[in-house]
């Protein structure tokens, strides 16, 4: 029983000095705090290969090939595969967590970002942000790039129709005019 907590110890303490491969999908900026307004520390183009040393809500801790290191958002990121084809089987931390999960989890995992709703007052403060803009045009691909990854993900297309116009409300309701 006490070589098996002993190995048990062992690969835990092996798995946390375990930094997971990863590639850049896209030019991404490498910032010194896991926040979207620190510091940008340079631009790594894609498909930099980075080690991930740690996580921390969207954003991963990583160091490249020739020592930079700093943060980077998750999405930016494609996870290298083991030998077996998932990911984390090379890492004796990652596999120990594949093991205690399973049946729990697919293996997937998907980021989402909270966005609160937009009252009329803040549609009518709204003003153009060209430097937004630009960035947002750093993320767009061609249509051709689009449908290839869209056939080799198996993606199919869906319709989706706009909501009707809403009716307009009626000022003068039998409940509020008094009657």
């Amino acid at each position: 029983m006490k070589n098996h907590i002993l190995a048990f110890v062992v690969l835990l303490v092996s798995g946390t000095a375990y930094a997971e491969s990863a590639r850049t999908i896209r030019a991404t900026e490498l910032q010194a705090q896991s926040q979207s307004d620190a510091a940008t520390l340079a631009t790594l183009p894609e498909n930099t290969k980075v080690s991930v040393l740690r996580r921390s809500g969207a954003w991963s801790e990583i160091k490249t090939v020739n020592g930079q290191a700093g943060w980077v958002r998750m999405l930016s990121l494609r996870f290298d595969e083991g030998a077996s084809g998932e990911r984390g089987a090379a890492n004796p931390a990652g596999a120990l967590t594949n093991l205690l999960s399973s049946g729990r989890t697919s293996g997937t995992a998907t980021v989402t970002t909270g966005v609160r709703g937009l009252t009329e007052a803040d549609l009518q403060r709204a003003q153009a942000n060209p430097a937004e803009l630009q960035k947002l045009q750093k993320f767009a691909i061609q249509k051709d790039v689009a449908q290839a990854f869209a056939q080799r993900t198996k993606l199919s297309p869906a319709q989706v129709e706009y909501l009707p116009e809403p009716a307009p409300l009626q000022q003068n309701t039998p409940a509020f005019d008094g009657g």
